[in-house]
Parts: structure tokens; C-alpha cells; sequence
């Protein structure tokens, strides 16, 4: 038997260190102990919280080494991407991607966080792929040693996760374009509708992370150094480059479904020009029926016993004469 270890709704926590790898709290250490929370003096920590375990909640809430209105901020429901100005420090919300998003391409996930001097608590609901990501690289011996570097580098990791997902919808872009120049355009409509409306969400969960960094680098707090300031930059303008790339496929999803409109429309057009020909054809054969069709006296060929025959062949004269017309006029 395996015995699970009961963390109190603590998922990881850090020590970050400016000469070495970040060094993992022991999961022994109980997240409801004040002690784990570092004096002014220690090396910041990161703490990660499950907020669906009610206990982080309490464990916060009760927490007065984080700041009350940080506390107010972590614990709130609002989905709001913000990062603002806090408590000497920063807080807010930023979006993320769901760790599963390739199998529910609509998990779409929000990070809550606080960033002190020497405290940084951050806590999700479900499983996102940034705050993964930054906590194996930790495990696996990345060097952060400021609260504003673990931020650069979570927007770094952020990049990284929404460069996969759109990559993964180009790839999608790449098959149905395909599939189009070979004139295979019934399903593919629907397949970029969707990918279209993923891109729309992904452009507006980027573009309010990137409207909330930029606002909170114009405001970092007084205890961030220019090196990590110059980090923050460069993490966001890779957030931009990004930003850019899912236009581009945005633009050629938006091209190809004008492409798919205007196959379907030649179609159609086609459809109905044979159409119209044919009925043209037809029309003279269907005045003949209608007068032979009438049932009063004196109809010539009533006695006539050809007269079915000379019918026939007078309506097969009326519709080649009708098409040699419609050839000589150009119009098939």
C-alpha cells in the first residue's frame, strides 16, 4: 500500500536562491505552519496552492505574513486577468492554459498570485500547464533567485505553453489547407470554424496577459532591481512575438474559410447556370406538351394515327434547335 501524503492543499513550495538551484520544501513541512513562511531576512519562497483543497483557503485567509488585501485578492472568484500594484509588491490574475488542453481544447484556466519581497503565493483550481512547467524546471535545477525572476520566468513558460497550443491549431490550419486545394471542402468549414473561435479565445486570454504585465512593469515595486526589471521585458516581448504568430494563423484560417465561400459559391453558381440551361431547353418542349395536352376540339393530329410520332419528333427538333441556339450564342 501506497500512503499518499496530506498536504493541505499545498502543492510545491520553493526556496529560491541566487547562487544555486532552488531547493524543494519538504513535503513533511505542513502548509498551515506559519513557519514555513520566511522571515525578512531569508531568501524569498514560492508556495503553490490548490485552491479546490478548502484548506489552502483557510491556511491563507489566516496567513499574516501575506498581506490582508493580497489575501482578499488569492481568495476572490473574479476571472479577471490584472497584475497590479499590491502591498509593496504585485498581484492580480493571469491566464493560463489547462494541463490538458490538447484533449479539452476548451481549458481555459486562470493563475491567482501574489509576488512579495520575499513571498510568492500563487494557487489555481485546476491543473495549468505554466505553473507545471515552472515547477518540474525547478525540480530539474533552474536558477531563479528573485520573486520578479520566478515571474519572468513564468511569462516565459507562459509563452511557451500558448506557442505549443498554436502551433498545434496551425498544424490543423496546414491539414484542412490542404485537404481544400484538392478540392475537398465539404467538412473542412466546420474544422476551421472551430479552430477560429480556439484562436479567438487563445488572442484574448494573450492580449489581457500582455495588457496586465505591461501595466505592472510601468509599476514594478521599489525592491526590483534593473536586471530583473530587464528580465520581466524580455519575457513579455516574447509574449508579443507570440501574439503575432496566432495572427498569422488567425489570417489564414480567415483566408481559407473565404476560400472554402468561394468554391462553394462557384458550385453552386455552376449548378444553377446547368440548370438554367436545361430548363431552357425544356421550356419550349413543355409549351408543345401543353398545347397537345389541351383537351378541346379541333387539336390537329387527333386522327392522325402518326400524329404521336410527328409530336415526338417536333419536340426533338425544338430542343436541338433550342441548343444550337444557346451554343451559337456562346452561352455553353
Amino acid at each position: 500500500m501506497v500512503e499518499m501524503i496530506d498536504t493541505g492543499g499545498l502543492i510545491c513550495g520553493f526556496r529560491l536562491q541566487a547562487e544555486a538551484a532552488a531547493e524543494a520544501l519538504p513535503w513533511c513541512v505542513d502548509p498551515r505552519s506559519y513557519g514555513v513562511v520566511p522571515a525578512a531576512d531569508e531568501s524569498p519562497i514560492w508556495l503553490h496552492f490548490n485552491f479546490v483543497d478548502t484548506r489552502a483557503d483557510h491556511w491563507i485567509a489566516a496567513c499574516e505574513r501575506i498581506p490582508e488585501e493580497a489575501r482578499e485578492l488569492l481568495l476572490d472568484t473574479d476571472p479577471r486577468m490584472h497584475l497590479e500594484p499590491l502591498a509593496n509588491g504585485l498581484g492580480g490574475v493571469l491566464g493560463d492554459l489547462h494541463h490538458d488542453f490538447a484533449d479539452d481544447p476548451e481549458g481555459f484556466g486562470v493563475l491567482r498570485l501574489y509576488i512579495g519581497e520575499h513571498l510568492v503565493v500563487s494557487g489555481r483550481r485546476h491543473p495549468l500547464e505554466s505553473s507545471n512547467r515552472l515547477r518540474r524546471e525547478l525540480l530539474a535545477g533552474e536558477v531563479v533567485a528573485t520573486p520578479i525572476q520566478w515571474l519572468a520566468q513564468l511569462v516565459h513558460n507562459l509563452a511557451e505553453t500558448f506557442t505549443g497550443a498554436i502551433s498545434s491549431l496551425n498544424e490543423q490550419v496546414d491539414d484542412a489547407e490542404d485537404r481544400i486545394l484538392v478540392g475537398r471542402v465539404d467538412e473542412e468549414g466546420q474544422t476551421l470554424g472551430r479552430v477560429r473561435r480556439l484562436l479567438a479565445r487563445l488572442r484574448r486570454h494573450i492580449g489581457a496577459n500582455r495588457q496586465a504585465l505591461i501595466h505592472a512593469r510601468a509599476r514594478l515595486p521599489s525592491w526590483c532591481s534593473d536586471a530583473d526589471a530587464a528580465q520581466l521585458r524580455l519575457a513579455i516581448e516574447r509574449l508579443d512575438a507570440v501574439a503575432q504568430d496566432l495572427e498569422l494563423v488567425q489570417e489564414r484560417a480567415r483566408l481559407l474559410q473565404e476560400e472554402i465561400a468561394g468554391r462553394l459559391s462557384e458550385a453552386t453558381n455552376r449548378n444553377l447556370y446547368l440548370l438554367s440551361i436545361v430548363t431552357a431547353v425544356l421550356l419550349p418542349i413543355t409549351l408543345i406538351t401543353g398545347v397537345f395536352g389541351m383537351n378541346v376540339a379541333g387539336l390537329p393530329g387527333l386522327q392522325d394515327p402518326h400524329g404521336f410520332a410527328w409530336v415526338m419528333l417536333l419536340m426533338a427538333l425544338t430542343a436541338v434547335g433550342t441548343m444550337v441556339l444557346l451554343h451559337w450564342r456562346k452561352l455553353f
